[in-house]
């Protein structure tokens, strides 16, 4: 089934489909008006079963206030008044606000501006109920979330670390190509990198959002192992980026010259860098390496050479970040 319906649809488009069905249900079985329930469950189906408990405990709150401040103003002004409507979603908000209840403002403004027209006078029975809807609702989605189709972003994290990591490759090598035709300031590299810290941040995202899944789950030693190597992959090439970004955004009016042997080591290692995605492996440049680091020994880190030093090494430390990796990865 994992294989095949997202596809299709989305495990949590389906979530949502039953949390909806059930939660109307059982409003429906209990002769309660559903709509505010299934206002609270679509709502608290979120990317992960913390989320949605978490989000849930604040929406609860949110919503009976949204209830409370209905029944009050319908009560002052009655149901036909403008004024029932404006104060209660005004006071929702504010109230809201106040208790830091944000998460569930929108739905505890819409349960009061949706319950308004239907009080009429029977303002007890319609402020417990719909307390009771948004219980259903809260829990119902909630249960849905935890045991139906659990999150499994694995496959589109490294999805996309392969995605990241074939573009850093690629930018490491335009941006060597840049400095050594004294092309230092480069908005089509600075496009690229914004891309790559976009798309890291997402990946992250989705790791935290699989750690946060897992902690609600026993016996899954094995995804926390597959886990925690997709976390140090990821921590790998945010290390790359860092460093790679450190050789892109550089000071403006900057000069310097690389010599023959600089440009030769810079050319072979962002070479064998940009061939990673094609050899599956990472050739190592050690001539090239050790001529690097001759030049950076050479050079004082305080005088006009300061621009210059600073890039080697950061070519240096992305060397000896992916020549790490690259080891442990043909140990295992």
């Amino acid at each position: 089934m994992n294989k095949w319906y997202k596809h299709i649809i989305g495990a949590r488009t389906i979530k949502t489909g039953l949390a909806t069905f059930l939660t109307s249900l059982f409003c429906l079985m209990l002769n309660l008006t559903p709509i505010f329930a299934i206002l609270t469950a679509i709502v608290t189906i979120e990317p992960t079963a913390k989320a949605s408990l978490k989000k849930g405990y604040r929406r609860l709150p949110a919503t009976v206030i949204g209830a409370l401040f209905a029944v009050i103003f319908t009560y002052i002004f009655g149901d036909t008044s403008p004024l029932s409507y404006t104060f209660a979603a005004v006071f929702t908000i504010l109230l809201c606000t106040k208790l830091n209840l944000q998460v569930g403002t929108t739905v505890a403004v819409l349960t009061a501006m949706a319950m308004i027209p239907g009080i009429h006078h029977a303002y007890y029975f319609n402020f417990f109920s719909r307390l009771l809807t948004a219980l259903i609702g809260l829990v119902t989605a909630g249960l849905v979330n935890f045991i139906v189709l659990p999150p499994k972003y694995y496959q589109q994290i490294e999805d996309n670390l392969s995605v990241i990591e074939h573009k850093m490759y690629k930018l490491f090598a335009l941006r060597c190509q840049e400095l050594l035709l004294g092309k230092f300031q480069s908005d089509e590299s600075n496009d690229l990198l914004d891309k790559l810290v976009g798309l890291n941040t997402k990946t992250e995202t989705l790791i935290g959002y699989q750690r946060d899944e897992l902690r609600y789950h026993k016996n899954k030693e094995k995804e926390w192992k597959r886990l925690k190597d997709i976390s140090n992959r990821a921590y790998s090439d945010r290390l790359f980026a860092t460093h790679l970004s450190n050789i892109i955004y550089l000071p403006k009016n900057i000069h310097l010259k690389f010599t023959a042997d600089e440009k030769m080591a810079i050319i072979r290692i962002s070479k064998s860098v940009n061939k990673i995605p094609s050899n599956d492996e990472f050739i190592r440049q050690r001539e090239a390496a050790s001529t690097l680091k001759s030049s950076v020994k050479l050079l004082e880190e305080f005088d006009q050479n300061q621009i210059k030093s600073h890039l080697i090494y950061e070519i240096l430390l992305i060397y000896k970040i992916l020549d790490t990796r690259f080891e442990d990865k043909e140990r295992r």
